[in-house]
């Protein structure tokens, strides 16, 4: 068959873009938004668009008219624009919307030379609590214009710029506009996620936009070469059982058919490693009385036959079909071709491409919100706005880690603070740290001790009166409480300047006393041991501090540490050295690290597999072989595939630091064989079976607490390897097995390792060759082919999720939901659905808050971004938590 192919059009100019919209008279009747950053006033220009200024939307920024008349042509909304300079981590606009409604929201950035600069700037784009990347704005005439279909989760939608260096990087931006879309349109927006438009195709037709279509997408003409057009005599039904996304009749009505003997492929243009959304429009606009049957697929995956005509029932009816989810490639490519039966080509109407972002996260809690509201309103820090904590936090803002932010830490510090202390901070009721030292605050400090896990209070170098807060004595987690060069007076209570635990710093004055309320002593100098008083060099003031010898004290343990880490990394490198030594001399390095790691021969390690003929799985860098030693001992023998082989040097330095490794979780080493070309791993021999046959396979099923138990035991195997700086790579059922009638569960297949500590040039190894398993990989890793330990992280969440849930992590054979178990998870969780979510074979044989708790955690652990998931240690003391909540003990050993 003849085949061709094209080159879509994602670079074509969006200047174009800007010049379609005919008159807007009924735009704004339809709910639409038309924002002219920079403006001055409202303004109707010569299409017919009414802007409105940005004023009413942003608090912060600058204004500039300074962009070039040659370069912003006629377009008067982009002859200015609001800039953001500033050390703010983020500037936001907030955008009036209706809550659960989805929207179309396009922005225009057109850098002009408005700053004289020769170099544009870079800066990141963020909506609501996404980060939908870099804005690159390459040359002072490129207009970038960034189009996102979003579902509104408030009243507002934030829309913020953040600049990659505080200070440095200047963002701005020209115009935006809201388009609100009908309520069943892009369900995928409603899932949890924002889809960034790529391109819009309208097939055998011209260029589309507003009015033609009402919701203001345009629709780039698509023409192909051994194609024919054709124009529809009548106009196509749009109805919302087979059209959801409300195409335009101006798309329906044309179309594009090739000849049956004509394979139709084109480039679908992605940047590659992230999900995709794909449409497909069709409708039978062709008066004939034959056959048109064809397949649709991406990358030579071919869908189940489609014949429009027998799908909806009758001709000049619009079909919508397409991938709700799909992970494209820079190489990837859309065909369509005829099947046999069928006597006509493929035909087309329409095609949309949008890749899919990172999860909406919710929002920080609505009382820390409520409570920084208030803090920023009485401060004066109105020039803060969006959320606290997402995507980018508050610069003087921390954020825990839970799924529903909660604010932790409170920085203010050198802010030119002035007036009193809100009693709102006292709402904040998550926090651990509250710096508000060196400003300008006066009065009291008010009642705080809500903040029951407050570690630290920095109230220091201000102008604060009233009474000591006595209050701080009820905080029993408050580690550093600092009140000095304050104006504060009344009773100290004395367990605060007894309490060893506690670092506290006064300014000593005759109006602070301590001992009784009726026998209260002025604390003028220092009163008990636990404390000192440091001479400022006799002007008659002094601060009260833990005594200098716990100083001391602790910078000779510090001192101690150190020097137990030098030791540590020589007897390392001497290690590592000799195994260096074996390997430059081409000689085998027998008991490289204990005397068990023994090195065999390749006739060996084939006798005791049999010829390899005894294969028990196969992992990412080559299979597994059962195998006996001469001595009777059972190994798993990993052997390695010729394009994952690896030099003399990073082999043997990979024995030497895999027979180090030593812990219950984790398979040992037994020996090793590099001869010729061929490299082995052998380890100890597991009989059980693996945790994937008692999940979906025929295992017996196992109990909640037991799951909690294997869930710990490899988490704690994982947490050795990444304390050692290995990273697995490939953490999934299959490589977490069941041992012994107590269930211990051991991490296996660590090996061929991948090292993540600096410690060695010769340990850098790159991870080209690295495969993992779908379903369990990091998607990172197909961005950057990089593994790190957060990579085990997120195939850890995976497992985590299946334990929970007992269903895999991909299944094709399900229609109603999403294939993905994380994709399908996400929406229920976020909607409080538990009970949809665990496993039915554990009815209701659980603790509610301990479920919550690994659901959460497994749902931070498959985070898209790295810095977004726990570590391993992180996650093996969340466990821990959760078995205590289970149990109220520690975990019982458990049979199968």
């Amino acid at each position: 068959m003849a085949n061709w192919f094209t080159a879509g059009r994602f670079a074509i100019g969006l200047l174009v873009l800007l010049g379609l919209h005919a008159p807007l008279s009924e735009a704004q009747n339809n709910g639409f938004v038309n924002i002219d950053c920079g403006a001055e006033a409202e303004y109707t220009d010569t299409s017919g668009i009414t802007w409105i200024p940005d004023a009413p939307f942003v608090t912060t920024g600058q204004i500039s008219h300074n962009v070039s008349s040659q370069i912003y042509g006629a377009s008067k909304r982009h002859s200015s624009l609001r800039y953001f300079p500033g050390l703010q981590s983020k500037f936001c606009y907030t955008l009036n919307a209706t809550n659960d409604t989805a929207y179309i929201v396009r922005i225009t950035f057109l850098y002009g030379k408005y700053d004289g600069r020769l170099r544009s700037p870079t800066f990141q784009l963020l909506i609501d609590t996404v980060n939908l990347g870099l804005i690159l704005t390459d040359g002072s005439d490129t207009t970038v214009v960034k189009e996102i279909i979003v579902t509104a989760v408030s009243a507002n939608i934030y829309l913020c710029l953040a600049p990659l260096q505080v200070g440095i990087d200047v963002p701005f931006i020209n115009s935006i506009e809201l388009r609100p879309l009908g309520s069943r349109m892009y369900p995928k927006t409603r899932q949890g996620y924002m889809m960034i438009n790529n391109y819009r195709y309208n097939f055998g037709g011209d260029d589309v936009s507003f009015p033609q279509d009402k919701y203001d997408r345009t629709w780039w003409n698509f023409s192909a070469p051994d194609a024919r057009s054709l124009v529809s005599t009548q106009d196509v039904t749009v109805t919302d059982g087979f059209s959801r996304d409300e195409a335009p009749l101006e798309v329906l009505n044309t179309a594009i058919v090739w000849q049956k003997d004509v394979n139709f492929i084109m480039s679908l243009n992605a940047s590659g490693g992230i999900n995709y959304v794909v449409l497909l429009w069709f409708a039978e606009i062709e008066q004939v009385n034959q056959i048109r049957e064809f397949e649709v697929g991406i990358d030579g995956n071919w869908q189940e036959p489609i014949n429009v005509k027998n799908t909806v029932g009758k001709m000049y009816e619009a079909y919508q079909w397409g991938y709700p989810s799909v992970n494209l490639t820079s190489t990837s490519y859309l065909g369509l071709r005829s099947t046999n039966r069928s006597q006509l080509g493929p035909i087309l109407n329409g095609l949309e491409v949008y890749f899919v972002s990172d999860p909406v996260l919710p929002r920080t809690d609505v009382r820390d919100v409520a409570a920084i509201e208030a803090v920023k309103k009485h401060w004066n820090l109105s020039t803060w706005t969006g959320d606290p904590c997402l995507s980018v936090p508050y610069s003087w803002i921390t954020c825990s880690l839970d799924i529903i932010p909660r604010i932790v830490e409170l920085n203010l510090t050198s802010y030119n603070l002035s007036g009193s202390i809100p009693d709102e901070l006292g709402n904040l009721t998550e926090l651990t740290s509250l710096s508000l030292e060196h400003n300008a605050l006066m009065d009291s400090i008010p009642d705080l001790s809500a903040l029951t896990i407050l570690q630290k209070l920095h109230l220091q170098d201000n102008s604060l009166t009233g009474e000591f807060p006595a209050w701080v004595e009820t905080l029993p987690a408050l580690e550093e409480l600092f009140v000095e060069d304050n104006n504060l007076t009344g009773y100290v209570p004395p367990n605060l300047l007894n309490k060893r635990s506690l670092l506290f710093t006064y300014t000593p004055s005759p109006f602070l006393c301590t001992g009784t309320r009726t026998s209260c002593t002025p604390l003028a100098s220092p009163m008990t041991s636990s404390i000192t008083s440091v001479d400022d060099g006799g002007n008659g003031s002094s601060t009260v501090t833990i005594v200098i010898g716990c100083v001391v004290g602790g910078l000779g343990v510090t001192l101690l540490i150190f020097v137990a880490i030098l030791i540590s990394r020589w007897r390392k490198r001497k290690l590592l050295s000799r195994a260096l030594h074996f390997a430059k001399k081409g000689g085998d390095p027998v008991h490289v690290a204990k005397g068990q790691t023994m090195a065999y021969s390749f006739i060996e390690v084939k006798e005791a597999t049999n010829d390899f003929i005894d294969q028990i799985r196969e992992g990412g860098l080559g299979p597994v072989y059962k195998g006996r030693l001469s001595n009777g001992t059972e190994v798993a023998v990993k052997r390695c595939w010729p394009i994952h082989k690896r030099g003399a040097v990073e082999f043997f330095n990979e024995v030497v630091v895999l027979a180090r490794v030593n812990h219950r979780n984790l398979t040992s080493l037994v020996g090793y064989c590099r001869e010729g070309q061929e490299q082995a791993l052998l380890y100890e021999y597991s009989s059980n079976n693996e945790l994937g046959t008692y999940l979906h396979g025929n295992g017996k099923l196992l109990s909640w607490s037991t799951r909690l138990a294997i869930a710990l035991d490899a988490a704690q195997g994982l947490e050795y390897l990444h304390n050692n700086c290995i990273i697995h790579g490939d953490v999934k059922p299959a490589n977490i097995l069941l041992t012994s009638k107590t269930v211990v569960a051991k991490v296996v297949h660590f090996g061929f390792a991948n090292f993540s500590c600096e410690r060695d040039t010769t340990l850098q190894l790159h991870n080209a060759d690295a495969k993992g398993t779908d379903g369990y990989l990091d998607p990172e890793f197909l961005e950057n082919n990089r593994l790190t330990e957060k990579s085990d992280v997120y195939g850890f969440g995976v497992v985590l999720l299946e334990l929970i849930s007992g269903q895999e992590p991909i299944n094709m054979t399900v229609l109603a939901r999403d294939p993905s178990l994380i994709e399908w998870m996400r929406p229920l969780i976020a909607a409080g659905e538990l009970k949809v979510v665990v496993d039915p074979a554990l009815g209701d044989d659980y603790n509610l808050d301990a479920m919550w708790k690994m659901v959460e955690l497994g749902m931070m652990c498959v985070e898209p971004r790295d810095y977004h998931r726990p570590s391993m240690t992180e996650v093996v003391q969340e466990i821990r938590d959760a078995i205590v909540i289970e149990e109220g003990s520690s975990v019982t050993a458990r049979g199968l």
